[in-house]
């Protein structure tokens, strides 16, 4: 399809992704609230991160949303009161979000207090932590407000950064909850481009606008990479990859006890014109597993920086228990729903793409239920039950991307209403790494209730370019 320019600057598209909403599974209505689960695996597991050339792609499901690139995501939560119980603020506001999200990082033996507020138009940001690696900074706050606060969509701490006195292009992602209607906390991952070298980091944040209003919320603060970098474990394995449109090399791969990260740089065969959608690489989603054959949970993938004849890459995993002997790599491409792309401050050009076929079932109360994937494979429902106001779902994923495919199950009412899960994770048998349970509120017994998922016809797999990654020091 021949893009098209539907008079959307760059700010029109931040304001789009503040209002995304999943129907039937997909993110088809841009003008109404997002459901959680869905919002918080775009933010969390599949923000990329994107300087001098911003691409935006709106995507279609869950994990499906893999090549989502995007500059600034955070503070597109949904109230949940529930939260309170579960995010101890005078703790790491870091670790009980990345928890909640089913990360498995040591963030709160890492994360540095900072705990200084600044008040601003009746809102107070405070900055509560921060970690700091070779990579990146991750950033606890907490936003409080004299009156309810009613979004936080305009939030965004990267966009005026300062390290040791330099401006840096920053971009990033995060995520966040609302304790209470007047109290929001969150974390922000920031990558400066390029990562400043220096140990000890003296930092600037200038917020200018934070849920609609204007304001100085001005910061200055220091950070170590220190701790976490003795405790990483670094690579350089220099795998060359031919790609078709670009040639690159892995040039590390860390195993920190936060994330497991894999880092690429490369030049495109034919430098890529100004204001086109593009991916930062060739097949931006990598399927990743461990010397065991068990996929490793994707954080953040695809994501890195470009000028249109070379580029950065990075893709960020879960934290791994033991460090593997080798990595698999599968290459895959994601072709979302909607992408678009242009120069910074520009207008934004929008194509539309593909949108995956969804397979369904009615919940009777009779399992096995059987729900085809496609290629991928196909999830079986093993059981749907409900105890003390929660329904579990367990389910087992049959393929060669279990984890990817384990998160693409969804379930909504008789009105088409999705109903949004306990959590944001799906939880993974530790024995068996294919089998999954997924929590939701109590369902009534009165309502009629479909389960479903994603026929993935957007996602092509490249097994053809399968590679492995030696970890040998």
């Amino acid at each position: 399809m021949n893009s098209k320019n539907y008079g959307l600057t760059e700010k029109d598209i931040y304001r789009l992704f503040n209002h995304v909403r999943f129907e039937d599974g997909e993110l088809g209505d841009l003008t109404a609230d997002a459901d959680a689960v869905p919002k918080e695996r775009i933010k969390q597991a599949l923000t990329g991160r994107i300087r001098r050339q911003r691409t935006v792609k709106l995507l279609t499901s869950g994990l499906a949303a893999a090549a989502l690139v995007f500059f600034c995501l955070i503070g597109i939560g949904t109230a949940l009161p529930s939260l309170a119980a579960n995010v101890p603020v005078l703790n790491s506001i870091i670790q009980a979000l990345n928890d909640r999200s089913g990360y498995h990082g040591a963030y709160a033996d890492y994360s540095q207090i900072v705990n200084k507020s600044v008040t601003s138009n009746g809102l107070t940001l405070t900055i509560n932590e921060v970690l700091a690696d070779d990579s990146k900074l991750i950033v606890g706050y907490t936003v409080q407000g004299v009156d309810k606060i009613n979004n936080l969509g305009d939030i965004c701490l990267v966009s005026n950064t300062k390290i040791n006195g330099k401006l840096y292009s920053s971009t990033g992602g995060g995520a966040g909850k609302f304790l209470d209607e007047y109290t929001y906390v969150g974390y922000e991952d920031v990558h400066p481009q390029p990562m400043v070298a220096a140990q000890v980091l003296n930092i600037n944040f200038n917020v200018f606008e934070i849920a609609g209003r204007s304001g100085r919320w001005n910061f200055a603060f220091s950070a170590s990479k220190d701790e976490l970098s003795k405790q990483s474990i670094v690579f350089r394995p220099n795998n060359v990859l031919d790609f078709p449109s670009s040639r690159a090399t892995v040039d590390r791969v860390v195993f920190s006890p936060i994330d497991t990260a894999i880092f690429i740089s490369g030049k495109y065969k034919t430098p890529k014109k100004a204001g086109t959608p593009y991916s930062i690489i060739d097949y931006d989603y990598w399927l990743v597993y461990d010397d065991q054959g068990v996929e490793l949970v994707p954080k953040s993938v695809g994501g890195g920086s470009s000028d249109g004849q070379n580029m950065n890459c990075e893709m960020d995993f879960d934290s791994v228990k033991d460090i593997p002997k080798y990595l698999t790599v599968i290459p895959c491409k994601i072709t979302p729903s909607m992408e678009g792309g242009g120069e910074v401050g520009g207008p934004m050009t929008v194509t539309r793409g593909i949108e995956p076929k969804e397979v369904s079932h009615i919940i009777d109360g009779t399992y096995p239920i059987e729900l085809a994937q496609g290629k991928l494979g196909r999830l079986i429902i093993r059981g749907i039950k409900t105890v003390d106001n929660k329904t579990t779902v367990e389910y087992t994923a049959e393929g060669m991307a279990p984890y990817f495919q384990g998160t693409n199950l969804f379930i909504k009412d008789d009105r088409g209403e999705i109903v949004v899960a306990e959590n944001y994770n799906i939880r993974r048998n530790d024995q068996q790494p294919n089998e999954f349970t997924l929590e939701f509120p109590a369902l009534d017994p009165n309502r009629r209730y479909t389960i479903y998922t994603n026929f993935f016809d957007n996602v092509a797999i490249r097994d053809d370019l399968k590679f492995r990654i030696e970890l040998d020091k």
